[in-house]
């Protein structure tokens, strides 16, 4: 699934192609990818593009008439920017059509990404409870301390919750606690305060060091041009055998995903 650094460099393609133009229509191809607020006005495009933002994996997108869309691209979903639309794509789920005749598809194999289209007053109401943002000034290690003082999850598993911080994932949370010399395992209420400032620390460097290479590209994920991300090249520890000491790395299972982590370098 794109974690926040993909979504980032998506949210930017999407706002770079955007930009200074109208959408027309959102076409669907796919029962239940494209979810229409009831509040809506049954016809609300075209609509001009105002502005992006992202909150968490969530892409919003603000146009006028009070019309916004949440994307959410979940595990196989990408938009893909072309001006030559002849075919609809084997996987394309549905299309945003712009005013010169291009699209941006919604390509999405596995089907669980979704576009919603919302009245704008109504933003809050289509997202889920989610915690401060990792980039944010408001993910602190004080935050996080507190956060873990009464809990007995792996602080893996605390990470990845969404309503604790919002857009980490399961290849950045490897990475940063391999940054951090803290083991995936470990109980959340036995962090201290010096690790909390370290896991947040490398959360705000990893997630930035990615962002600049346009994220990582294991599986589906592609950028707006389709290109490929290149974070994937400087990943320590996700899916290796050896951590860059040369230790053997372990692979475990933690809210039913793989962990790796270095016995050695992790405490």
């Amino acid at each position: 699934m794109p974690e926040l650094p993909e979504v980032q460099t998506v949210l930017n393609g999407v706002c770079q192609v955007l930009n200074g133009r109208q959408v027309l229509s959102i076409v669907s191809y796919y029962p239940g990818t494209v979810i229409w607020d009831e509040a809506l006005d049954s016809h609300p495009f075209p609509a001009d593009f105002i502005s992006g933002m992202r909150r968490g994996k969530y892409m919003i997108l603000h146009f006028s008439k009070d019309v916004s869309l949440i994307v959410h691209l979940r595990m196989t979903g990408k938009l893909v920017f072309e001006t030559a639309l002849i075919d609809i794509h084997r996987h394309e789920r549905a299309r945003i059509e712009l005013d010169d005749g291009s699209a941006l598809r919604f390509i999405d194999p596995r089907t669980f990404g979704k576009i919603t289209v919302i009245n704008t007053e109504n933003l809050e109401k289509f997202l889920p409870q989610l915690g401060p943002e990792p980039l944010g000034k408001d993910f602190t290690p004080q935050y996080l301390y507190q956060k873990t003082r009464l809990r007995s999850a792996p602080i893996k598993n605390l990470l990845l919750d969404q309503s604790i911080v919002a857009g980490l994932g399961n290849i950045y949370t490897c990475e940063l606690l391999y940054r951090a010399g803290v083991r995936p395992q470990r109980i959340s209420k036995s962090i201290t305060h010096k690790e909390a400032n370290l896991i947040i620390r490398h959360s705000k460097e990893i997630l930035m060091e990615a962002i600049a290479v346009g994220g990582t590209s294991i599986s589906d994920y592609r950028q707006v041009d389709d290109k490929r991300g290149e974070f994937q090249n400087f990943l320590k520890i996700y899916q290796k055998k050896l951590c860059p000491l040369g230790h053997d790395v372990e692979n475990i299972r933690l809210a039913g995903r793989s962990s790796f982590f270095c016995p050695k370098c992790q405490k």
